[in-house]
């Protein structure tokens, strides 16, 4: 029950990603081509996507039926950790994206490190709440660990609002037309 959890939350998180990809990105200073642009942000958002989706294998791998409460907390800890240790490395790496040089660039920008801010603050509120998951019953765990799944979904799902916002042509074709962004 727990473990059927954990790949929608990689859906909900996937479709955050796949948003980011039809907007703009970053809050950097530099001003830098939209290209070289939309390339460094669908490098550093898919890195993200793959850190997360390697980290969901992993924590499923480990999650096999006869998988004590205890097991199950510590193995969604170490998720957790890990996909807060990648949106870390998202947020640096769209920050060092810089501004695409273009129509509302700078908001584009904002906007995004504004995401992959949400996505790691959400993160982080998760890692902090798995402490709080029960362990004292195989059912009672799966029911708040499911509760919990749910939750994360929720937060992340809300964590992309505003990207659709920014009115970018050039970026949004640079985004369609970047090698990095076929991923």
């Amino acid at each position: 029950m727990f473990r059927s959890k954990t790949i929608p939350l990689i859906a909900v998180m996937a479709l955050f990603i796949s948003a980011c990809g039809d907007d703009d990105d970053d809050g950097g200073g530099d001003s830098v081509a939209v290209g070289e642009y939309a390339s460094d942000i669908c490098t550093a958002f898919f890195g993200w996507r793959d850190a997360i989706q390697d980290g969901q294998t992993e924590l499923a791998s480990s999650l096999g039926p006869d998988a004590a409460p205890e097991e199950g907390k510590d193995a969604l800890q170490g998720f957790l950790d890990n996909a807060v240790a990648a949106s870390d490395q998202l947020i640096e790496d769209v920050e060092g994206a810089g501004t695409p040089d273009t129509e509302n660039g700078e908001e584009a920008a904002d906007v995004l490190q504004t995401a992959a801010e949400r996505a790691r603050d959400q993160l982080e509120d998760a890692q902090a709440d798995v402490a709080d998951l029960p362990t004292d019953s195989p059912e009672a765990f799966s029911e708040a660990a499911d509760q919990f799944g749910n939750d994360v979904q929720a937060a992340l799902g809300g964590a992309g609002e505003g990207l659709q916002d920014v009115d970018s042509p050039e970026l949004d074709e640079a985004f369609d037309e970047e090698e990095a962004c076929q991923g």
